[in-house]
């Protein structure tokens, strides 16, 4: 059995106001659009409620392959400033990664910067830092394309 920690931290310029680069976090529809994980892959949501105390839980994986549970729980939510959860992933019931996520949002002259700070641990060689700065880049990568879509 082994744990290994690590950090992810990422920056991401929007030319979108800040109040719609967090309502793509903020709203379960647009979560829906940008987490899509991709050909072959799916997600579903079997509870999304953001608010302070609560909890999403995100069924994703590729289709007829293992499912991985996502739990996010919500510990601060400042509207157009930060949101700050507590995250687990697992997979065959077995807890692969655990850890805290930061988002940030700062106001730009033409948008907004956004900074996402995931720290975590990586239980017995399930999951790593590597994949999760990938799959970040991703989703950041994904969440600018859903807001170029919306003007």
């Amino acid at each position: 059995m082994s744990i290994v920690e690590g950090t992810v931290d990422l920056t991401k310029e929007y030319d979108q106001p800040v109040a719609d680069v967090y309502s793509a976090w903020s709203s379960e529809d647009a979560q829906r659009t940008w987490g899509d994980p991709g050909e072959s892959w799916e997600m579903s949501f079997e509870q999304f409620r953001f608010t302070v105390g609560d909890t999403d839980v995100c069924r994703f994986g590729p289709k007829g392959g293992p499912q991985y549970i996502n739990e996010n729980r919500y510990l601060q939510i400042e509207p157009d400033q930060r949101i700050v959860y507590a995250t687990s992933l697992k997979c065959a019931n077995r807890l692969t990664f655990a850890g805290t996520v930061v988002i940030t949002f700062e106001a730009m002259k033409d948008g907004t910067r956004m900074r996402l700070i995931e720290q975590g641990l990586y239980f017995d060689g399930q999951d790593d830092v590597a994949g999760h700065q990938s799959g970040w880049e991703g989703m950041l990568g994904a969440i600018g394309k859903y807001l170029r879509g919306r003007r």
